[in-house]
């Protein structure tokens, strides 16, 4: 068997020689010169290994300092930047609540520009009905009227018919007249007249909604419509 043992150092003084290393001057005394003139000749010697960490380190160094200046310039408008994403999402929610509004008055825009509203027909209403005339019942919509009169006579009848005709609220060509019941009145020596009558309300424009409202002094509709008025026009913008 083998043995791993150096018999020549058994009991000498003699010691294994080992190669010292080579000397740097970078750490040494020597002059500047001189390391300089070692760098070199180390560099030179070891180009394939010096070359491409020294390539890459100069490029970056160069690239570095080209984008100083457009750096700079990004930085310096930052800000700017910053405070025109704030207004154009500010224009963006106000935009966005704009045309949510928009919506919302187009759903309502009828029941204020188109239908008649019932303190209208009221108002006109009680200003035909003749002294001799008694209202029994009525209904009232967007489609229309019905109304179940009384009378003694025939004439006040006929003249609520004129005055329902004239009002600036009813459809002249839409009232019609469904049936009429005369009824002998056993204590006394007159007839009561039952009368039906039916028929369809205008649609009113603006300026004639206005001057409606203004001459049945409804002065709290009348407001209510110019602030939805107003509203939709400031929308328009």
């Amino acid at each position: 068997m083998r043995l791993n043992y150096n018999f020549a150092f058994k009991g000498s003084k003699l010691r294994e020689w080992q190669r010292p290393s080579p000397p740097n001057l970078l750490i040494s005394d020597a002059s500047f010169k001189k390391k300089i003139i070692y760098i070199y000749k180390q560099f030179k010697s070891n180009s394939a290994f010096f070359y491409p960490p020294i390539t890459i380190l100069v490029v970056s160094i160069i690239l570095e300092i080209f984008t100083l200046y457009p750096n700079k310039i990004l930085k310096s408008l930052e800000d700017s930047h910053n405070k025109y994403q704030d207004t154009t999402n500010k224009l963006i929610n106000l935009n966005s609540a704009k045309q949510r509004y928009k919506r919302n008055i187009r759903n309502i825009d009828p029941f204020f520009s188109q239908s008649t509203t019932s303190y209208l027909f009221a108002f006109y209403l009680q200003n035909v009905v003749p002294k001799d005339v008694q209202i029994n019942n009525y209904s009232f919509s967007d489609n229309g009227f019905e109304l179940n009169v009384s009378s003694f006579s025939l004439d006040a009848l006929n003249e609520l018919l004129t005055l329902l005709i004239e009002s600036p609220i009813i459809k002249k060509e839409t009232v019609n007249i469904n049936n009429l019941n005369k009824q002998e009145l056993s204590n006394e020596n007159s007839s009561d007249y039952q009368l039906e009558i039916y028929g369809e309300t205008n649609k009113l424009d603006e300026s004639k909604r206005e001057s409606l409202y203004i001459e049945s002094n409804a002065i709290g509709l009348l407001k209510k419509y110019e602030r939805f008025k107003n509203l939709k026009n400031l929308l328009r913008e």
